[in-house]
């Protein structure tokens, strides 16, 4: 029977932020007496992209052909190794290895995508000579907290306009003017993101109703064999609707989109950046084409004040009390994150996280498949708007 380990974290869902200590014991059970080199505890936090491109390249005979080109890039965020036993015979029974391991402030959040991921993960690593290694590893969500209080800008209303014709000269129709409204510039996953519409139909066409996604974009930049940069957008949340504009009305549409688990938006320099928006299709009758307008959201994990505007949205507690997945290990003075008065949020997968990523620099035994990071979700059933 082969040796199995269990990793016990001061965490029970495996959920720390930028700056707290990860800690715990990790418990080894062999069936055998093992010869080893040593036994180390390895806690990796990193970025990586990879894809492959087929390009069309001139050979040395004249005649073109074509290659297959590898993009990659990598960031190390943190990289600690512990030995907790040298060289040696393991001899087979129950080993128990504590460990305690302080988070860099600057860890970003982990993310899952098409072309890369930012993901963190514990490492028992028994090094044995002669003979394949056994790895075993654990998996976290780690945050970097984006508290949306501290930038004055993020409770300005946004709003978009455009002004489009209908038809072309000489059988012009006249004009379509919409103006998209958001009453904050940034919110927090679970919240409730309200929207109004206005359309000023002054054209001779109907409009048969519109639709509207919530996009999440990640840009992936890679630097070997040279820079170059690939983006995958994916719909997270849509909406229907068949409310009519006719000819020559003014119509003001208001609706309301509850925000799914997912990432915040990169603050930044990064090889994976991820960023969102709210973006509407407005249906034009006939053969003319849609028209559409969007405006960016940015996503935080610590809403807005105002925006959490129902008094059950908050904690009845003394305000400068903060709400701390494990307050007695964050490191130094630091303890991340703050959430002032705010109810404590539930964590839960991310919306479509799953990753067809394939690390390029795992192996069989240290491949990691379908892991799912947890988000900060705040209660949207109580907010008004």
């Amino acid at each position: 029977m082969p040796s199995t380990c269990e990793f016990n974290l001061n965490s029970p869902n495996a959920v720390y932020y930028s700056g707290q200590v990860v800690c715990g014991s990790i418990v080894l059970k062999t069936t055998s007496d093992k010869d080893v080199r040593n036994v180390r505890i390895r806690f990796v936090g990193e970025a990586k992209v990879s894809w492959s491109e087929t390009e069309r390249h001139r050979r040395s005979d004249g005649h073109h052909g074509t290659r297959t080109v590898y993009y990659r890039a990598n960031e190390v965020y943190i990289d600690n190794s512990t030995q907790v036993r040298g060289d040696g015979v393991l001899p087979k029974g129950t080993h128990t290895y504590n460990f305690n391991i302080p988070l860099p402030l600057s860890c970003p959040t982990s993310c899952e995508g098409k072309y890369g991921h930012i993901r963190y993960a514990l490492w028992l690593i028994v090094e044995r000579p002669f003979r394949f290694d056994n790895e075993f590893s654990k998996p976290l969500t780690v945050i970097r907290t984006v508290d949306l209080n501290l930038n004055p800008m993020y409770r300005v209303p946004l709003e978009a306009e455009k002004t489009s014709a209908i038809g072309c000269w000489p059988c012009a129709g006249g004009n379509i003017d919409y103006t998209l409204s958001v009453p904050f510039g940034a919110y927090a996953p679970g919240q409730t993101l309200h929207y109004t519409l206005l359309i000023k139909n002054q054209s001779n066409t109907d409009i048969n109703g519109y639709g509207l996604e919530f996009n999440e974009h990640i840009t992936f930049t890679a630097h070997t064999p040279r820079h170059k940069t690939r983006e995958k957008t994916t719909t997270l949340a849509t909406q229907e609707h068949s409310d009519k504009c006719l000819r020559l009305t003014n119509r003001l549409f208001e609706g309301e989109l509850i925000l799914p688990p997912l990432p915040p938006d990169t603050e930044g320099d990064c090889i994976i950046r991820v960023r969102h928006m709210l973006e509407f299709e407005i249906y034009v009758d006939g053969c003319h084409a849609d028209k559409s307008i969007s405006v960016p959201i940015f996503i935080g994990t610590i809403p807005i004040r105002e925006s959490m505007t129902n008094n059950s949205d908050f904690r009845e507690i003394a305000p400068s009390a903060p709400f701390l997945p494990s307050e007695e290990n964050a490191v130094g003075g630091d303890l991340p994150p703050s959430y002032g008065d705010f109810k404590p949020p539930s964590f839960e997968e991310a919306i479509r996280s799953h990753s067809p990523f394939e690390d390029p620099d795992a192996n069989s035994h240290s491949n990691v498949i379908g892991f799912r990071p947890l988000y900060p979700v705040y209660p949207h059933k109580n907010e008004t708007q």
